[in-house]
């Protein structure tokens, strides 16, 4: 038989079943790539959250553990090839080979005091020079005054200064405001060090060219002077490291002061991906353990720590947020997989049948088996295969499903074509084992195959070991060493499998008991129509397997959805505070804060003083928040933010605030009135108590706040809340360094963070901060947003397919239920009634089925508990419980099922128009 020409007669079934299979191909083909460029660009920017210094390979020594003494820029040249030729073959692919040697190389001191100041001496802070040289750092400076530092040289005798007989002395340059900030004028000579001293000469004060580029970054501690308070007083540290010539590295030793060699080996962020993000991992903890074995090997002393980078915590991170996505992915396109290659063999299997006559006459006329299983399956393979290999190429030219190539893009679509020829061939071959099989499948039932009950009892045990599994460990364990466990990642795919399964053995029992009530009833309509409904053999088992799986992964699609955005809403909440924050570190002035009042959208403003104080048990510090709890209550009235109740207050209505801050000693402050607080856990324990902030204050302990107050500051413990005027009422004045601002929307929401700006007068050191920006920064990233397009898109897929399996499984038994139709009207069956009886075949499988699939949808978060993991995309916030909305998952398969009784009343309006003698002659 040619099958060129079944082809064109069954032309219909063959161009449906080629339409599911270039759209399953295109789907297996570009969801994956689509999928793969969004873990990468996650990972980019992750890794861009750092410090693009951070991330790079620092190789630290001291001399003494290098083992030698380097004296100039070639010396550093030699080692850092011994450095990168010990870089693991892991880490080679994303080095980046474009940077020179500006910033690669350093030395440097640290801890360096300045012993003495040679001139007219006066009361100084304690400073600290380091001495410090950084390669290509010449071409990164421009001289203000002065100029560039000369070579060392050797002082014979200080005067004033007899313990200086012969002294090294190096020539320095620093950075203009460092250099006012310290009160260092040009040429002025510094001592060094109290032990070994040496003499540093101010010869220049420059500039960085372009303060903000990678090498002024990663040498932070050269362009700007880092303060540091001095514990148990009121004094600062000002540290700065000084620039030195090359030359200089022939006196800088590492006798008598501490002095560390750097290099810097740059990594490319871009270069990095999802796929070999564990191997980038793995490949640090290597590189980090070679070069404490080289520098104990060098320096002859014990394991050290040598390399500094943040490459590896970062990919840690990272790849904990990829194993959630992974296999919420998995879940997603194991569904889409498992419905659509039941949707396609459901085809196949419509395909079949309306070829069975004409497969039958030939094999009843001599042909043999092998020719007509090539016949039918040639058709099928002629349908299916350049189908699949156009959804395949379609793929590659839809810029929305771009991405890297994995190995399942290539296999995807060839398993897709060889599972669905295969199918074919054991359909056809099942079929005509022997010429004219004379079987009646709706008398004669068949016996389940041992084999059969054996591998559903296999796949339902594996399904509930790994969702136990998966509830245990979770996906995250030990995911940074060995990845995540595939088996694990399966097991969302495996129990709406099993629940297919399960719901395929219970299928006939309601049935039967449907059937029983519908014969004792007058009318035959309905037990006909279920009697129809429940001898639908494999046509009917086939729609049950797919509709599942897709209402399983669509109301849980609807359900992580939902729960994702209300905990990006709840974090983005508890990121402001309020509906807007502004902030400003000195303080907002009183003409900001009533620009703010009368902003366009604001409806309340709430002032809030914070700070650390130190408490009287001890110096311990403490983390104060000053706010009227009341208002704050009111202010976010409607928000999913929880605010505590504030705490019994007598005083605050007959002590009023005073105008004018009281000029008060601490003795007053301290026998004044007590002021009402709420403290920590950690400090509950505390009755009665001071503390030392604007001014001495004492305090009563009236109740405990746990959780802290999110939005305002992010301490749990060592945290006490007190009225909003509680430095008034100590003698001092009311400080508003913060204000939490409430909006016109339900819940305070709904406020523009460019007007507040604006009100604020555009200053640069006044942040605001609305909840619409924190929910909007809290979206963008990368695999969130995936999470919600995968869900959508293949949302969208299933319900296709859904709708199609309806369809196929109308018009697969269209040919039986024509004929039973046919012999009805005979006896007198009105049109009303017999679409009735084609609704009543129908809604019993579309019912079980839908409720089904929705009780697994709404069962599969608490199947697998915590192993998914969804806080990772809502600001690392707990996410403890899904939110069941009912709403969407109930109008899914409420839809499903409407649309597939519409279908089933247009199929028998068009099967109406056929005369009953036509087909009850089809056939003989």
């Amino acid at each position: 038989m040619n099958p060129l020409l079944l082809l064109r007669v069954h032309r219909g079934a063959a161009a449906v079943l080629a339409l599911l299979a270039l759209s399953a191909s295109l789907l297996v083909a570009g969801l994956p790539r689509r999928f793969e460029a969004a873990y990468d660009r996650a990972a980019h920017a992750l890794l861009a959250e750092d410090p693009a210094e951070a991330t790079d390979l620092t190789v630290a020594m001291s001399p003494a553990v290098l083992g030698e003494h380097i004296t100039g820029a070639e010396g550093f040249r030699t080692q850092d090839r011994r450095w990168r030729a010990l870089v693991p073959p892991s880490l080679t692919p994303i080095l980046d080979a474009r940077r020179g040697d500006d910033g690669r190389f350093a030395a440097k001191t640290f801890g360096t005091p300045v012993a003495a100041f040679l001139g007219p001496e006066k009361r100084r802070p304690a400073e600290y020079v380091n001495l410090g040289w950084v390669s290509g750092a010449e071409r990164r400076v421009r001289y203000v005054r002065g100029s560039p530092p000369g070579p060392p040289a050797t002082v014979r005798g200080v005067p004033g200064h007899p313990e200086l007989p012969d002294v090294s002395r190096f020539d320095i340059a620093l950075p203009r405001a460092a250099a006012e900030k310290m009160d260092i004028p040009l040429g002025a000579t510094l001592v060094l060090g109290h032990s070994h001293p040496v003499l540093a000469r101010v010869t220049g004060l420059f500039e960085p060219i372009a303060p903000g580029d990678r090498f002024w970054r990663r040498n932070r501690d050269m362009a700007e002077v880092t303060t540091r308070p001095v514990a148990g007083g009121d004094r600062e540290e000002l540290t700065i490291t000084a620039l030195t010539g090359e030359a200089s590295l022939t006196e800088l030793t590492g006798e008598g002061r501490d002095l560390v060699y750097v290099w810097s080996i740059a990594v490319d962020p871009s270069a990095v991906t999802a796929r070999d993000a564990a191997s980038v991992v793995e490949g640090v903890a290597d590189y980090r353990r070679v070069l404490g074995v080289e520098a104990a090997r060098s320096g002859g002393g014990s394991f050290a720590e040598v390399l500094d980078t943040s490459l590896g915590r970062v990919l840690t991170g990272f790849l904990a947020r990829l194993a959630t996505a992974q296999a919420l992915m998995f879940l997603v396109l194991g569904g889409l997989v498992a419905v659509a290659g039941g949707v396609i063999a459901l085809a196949v299997q419509l395909l079949t049948e309306r070829m069975r006559d004409a497969l039958a006459l030939a094999r009843a006329r001599g042909a043999s088996l092998g020719q007509v299983v090539v016949a039918g399956t040639g058709t099928a393979a002629l349908a299916v295969v350049p189908a699949v290999l156009a959804g395949y190429g379609l793929s590659f030219l839809l810029p929305a499903m771009s991405g890297p190539v994995t190995p399942i893009v290539y296999a995807g679509p060839l398993l897709l074509a060889v599972a669905t020829v295969g199918f074919a061939v054991a359909r056809v071959a099942l079929a005509h084992r022997t010429p004219l099989p004379v079987r009646r499948d709706d008398v004669a039932g068949r016996r389940r195959s041992p084999r059969r009950t054996v591998l559903e009892l296999l796949v339902v045990v594996l399904a509930l070991a790994g969702a136990y599994l998966l509830r245990s460990r979770g996906l995250t364990t030990g995911v940074e060493a060995r990845g995540a466990d595939p088996f694990l990642m399966l097991v969302p795919v495996m129990l709406t499998v099993a629940a297919a399964l399960v719901t395929l053995r219970c299928y006939p029992y309601p049935l039967r008991l449907l059937v029983r009530l519908a014969a004792r009833a007058r009318g035959a309509v309905a037990f006909v129509g279920l009697a129809l409904a429940a001898r639908a053999g494999q046509v009917g088992a086939l729609p049950v397997l797919i509709l599942l799986p897709a209402l399983a992964v669509s109301v849980y699609g609807a359900v992580a959805g939902g729960t994702l955005e209300g905990a990006q809403r709840l974090a983005a909440w508890q990121a402001t505070g309020a509906g807007a924050r502004v902030e400003r570190e000195p303080g907002l002035p009183p003409e900001v804060i009533e620009e703010i009042r009368r902003a366009p959208g604001v409806r309340a403003v709430v002032p809030v003083d914070k700070g650390l104080a130190q408490l009287d048990l001890g110096g311990r510090n403490v983390t104060v928040v000053a706010v009227d709890l009341g208002a704050y209550r009111r202010l976010v009235a409607g928000s999913p933010l929880k605010v505590p109740s504030p705490p019994p207050d007598t005083a605050a209505s007959t002590a009023p605030a005073p105008t004018e801050p009281a000029q008060a000693t601490s003795g007053q402050a301290a026998s004044g009135q007590s002021i009402p607080a709420l403290v920590s856990p950690d400090l509950a324990h505390l009755t009665t108590f001071e503390i030392g902030w604007h001014v001495r204050m004492r305090v009563t302990n009236q109740g405990v706040v746990t959780g802290g107050l999110p939005g305002l500051t992010t301490a749990t413990s060592n945290l006490v809340v007190l009225p909003y005027d509680a430095s008034a009422r100590a003698g001092s004045r009311s400080y508003a360094g913060t204000l939490l601002v409430r909006g016109s929307g339900s819940g305070g929401d709904g406020l523009d963070g460019d007007r507040l700006r604006a009100a604020g007068g555009d200053l640069p050191d006044v942040r605001v901060v609305t909840v619409e920006e924190s929910r909007r920064k809290i979206a963008a990233t990368p695999l969130a947003g995936t999470i919600k397009d995968g869900f959508r898109i293949v949302t969208v897929a299933l319900a296709g397919y859904a709708l199609l399996t309806v369809a196929i499984a109308l018009v697969a038994g269209a040919a039986d239920r024509a004929r039973a139709l046919s012999y009805l009207r005979s006896l007198g069956l009105s049109d009303r009634r017999a679409a009735g009886l084609t609704v009543l075949e129908i809604v019993p499988m579309i019912v079980l089925t839908a409720c089904a699939g929705l009780a697994l949808g709404l069962a599969l978060p608490s199947a697998l508990g915590p192993g998914v993991d969804l806080g990772v995309y809502a600001g690392d916030l707990a996410v403890r419980a899904y939110e069941l909305d009912l709403s969407t998952p109930v109008l899914l398969t409420a839809g499903l099922a409407a649309v597939a009784v519409a279908g089933a009343f247009l199929h028998t309006l068009t099967g109406r128009r056929r005369s009953p003698g036509s087909v009850l002659r089809s056939g003989e």
